[in-house]
């Protein structure tokens, strides 16, 4: 059989198309045979080539999510100009941002759907998005801009409370719930040297749990 010249090309149509059926089907109810047939000119030896198992595709596919949810905050966090807490605040009104714009189109971060695709999401996201903010957080404690002695443990807890606990679509919070867990929120990270939230963020996370109840 002739050699594939584009392996990446084939590797990507495969984390597509088994993240379609993973989302439509559900990963316990997806087959191996099922992304084959759904890919329609791959044999079975040929996603093995690339993938040991399903379990392993899972974990493609969650990586790449990971990968391509920090790529524009990674710009942010190489911009020089600015301290660490003004990146930081840079970075979250992007990912802000992100939000608003899958709200208005209508569309739920698909990792939602899937239980073992929300178990993974948040593992990889405590791993990546965790390893980018802790050396932002650094920066931040040599320019003086932030206090703490806990770069690490501080970048996973921002990564829960803003991953989980105020995201719209893992919680159906009342606007007055959502305000007061901000504010607190906001309080904590004040009270330890991290006074992430200005009152743009503040804006933007009123507006994008505004849009999001639209989407439910």
């Amino acid at each position: 059989m002739a050699r594939n010249k584009y392996p990446e090309i084939t590797v990507n149509r495969i984390l597509d198309t088994s993240m379609k059926l993973f989302m439509s089907k559900g990963y316990e109810h997806t087959t191996i045979q099922d992304i084959i047939d759904e890919l329609g000119d791959l044999s079975k030896g040929a996603i093995y080539h690339h993938f040991k198992s399903k379990e392993e595709i899972m974990d493609a596919v969650n990586k790449r999510m990971a990968e391509q949810g920090i790529g524009d905050t990674k710009i942010i966090a190489d911009d020089s100009s600015l301290t660490g807490i003004d990146k930081l605040r840079k970075m979250l009104l992007f990912s802000i941002s992100s939000a608003q714009h899958e709200a208005i189109d209508k569309t739920v971060p698909p990792f939602l759907k899937n239980p073992q695709l929300l178990a993974l999401h948040m593992r990889d996201t405590l791993g990546s998005a965790s390893e980018l903010l802790t050396g932002v957080i650094e920066e931040g404690i040599n320019d003086g801009s932030i206090h703490t002695t806990q770069p690490r443990e501080l970048s996973q807890m921002i990564l829960l409370f803003f991953n989980v606990w105020i995201n719209p679509w893992m919680y159906s919070w009342t606007p007055d719930e959502m305000k007061r867990i901000v504010a607190f929120i906001k309080n904590v990270l004040d009270e330890i040297g991290v006074p992430i939230f200005s009152k743009e963020i503040i804006q933007s996370l009123d507006v994008l749990y505004s849009l999001s109840q639209d989407t439910k």
